[in-house]
């Protein structure tokens, strides 16, 4: 049983098409992680679905640009009656809106200070809110670290939601600007506890970080079934040292992260 399972981050592309890099993600670095670039095969991600139920949310998120898999409109299709989430770059909404609109649950746009796409950005999502009318998805910004009022103005003038999350370095989670991330009351990170991640390859993972050496790896799909994956002994291993309070026992990439699942402002 896939106990405790609340999010399932599915990467169904490496690529990001994105015009400029965003200065603060090692995602697309090749120094910081040495990406094989590739799109998920549409069987996998059926076997990906057969395996699930709704009730959990999906969340197309990982390395790469959901909006650049070709077979998005399939993929989401796929995941019918799910609550699905999109984040994405935006610069493509635009162009895949009727793949998007009525497809899925949420699109957040990531927004960050410096980014020479921001003029292209503001320009698809007005042509996406204009397609979209008051059908689903909704809409939200994500202002990825500090904007000035007069850079975040014509974000608000589009007239959704606004959201703020604290922004790291770009090899790992292990330096926020300000201050550290939210530790939940029950001591345990969110993440290793509800919210495993799948590759382009499907591959699995502990969490949705930035994991260049694979430390959370858990098991491939190509292999195995995510429910043996999920209640596997490396997982279960892993999470049994979240719960001592012994995170450099789980694994080195938990070792030095101070992300603890939860979304920090």
């Amino acid at each position: 049983m896939l106990s405790g399972l609340a999010q399932l981050n599915i990467e169904l592309t490496s690529k990001c098409d994105k015009t400029h890099p965003c200065a603060f993600c090692g995602h697309q670095d090749a120094a910081v992680n040495p990406i094989t670039y590739g799109d998920m095969d549409y069987g996998l991600l059926q076997f990906i679905r057969l395996q699930v139920q709704p009730g959990i949310v999906i969340s197309l998120h990982r390395d790469g640009e959901p909006t650049a898999y070709p077979g998005l409109r399939e993929a989401l299709n796929l995941f019918g009656g799910f609550t699905v989430s999109l984040v994405t770059h935006g610069l493509s909404l635009a162009s895949r809106a009727e793949d998007i609109i009525e497809r899925c649950t949420t699109v957040t746009v990531s927004v960050f200070r410096g980014d020479q796409d921001t003029q292209e950005q503001l320009d698809s999502l007005r042509s996406f809110l204009k397609a979209k009318g008051d059908r689903a998805p909704q809409v939200q910004i994500k202002i990825v670290g500090d904007l000035s009022p007069e850079e975040l103005a014509p974000y608000e003038a589009l007239g959704v939601r606004i959201i703020r999350r604290l922004i790291h370095i770009p090899i790992s989670n292990a330096k926020y600007a300000h201050r550290n991330p939210t530790v939940p009351e029950v001591g345990v990170c969110l993440d290793a506890l509800h919210r495993p991640t799948i590759d382009w390859r499907g591959d699995v993972f502990l969490c949705n970080r930035l994991d260049a050496d694979r430390h959370g790896y858990l098991g491939s799909l190509v292999h195995d079934s995510l429910d043996n994956i999920w209640n596997g002994p490396t997982r279960m291993a892993m999470v049994e040292a979240h719960k001592a309070g012994r995170r450099d026992l789980a694994n080195p990439l938990c070792a030095t992260c101070l992300h603890w699942g939860v979304a920090s402002a």
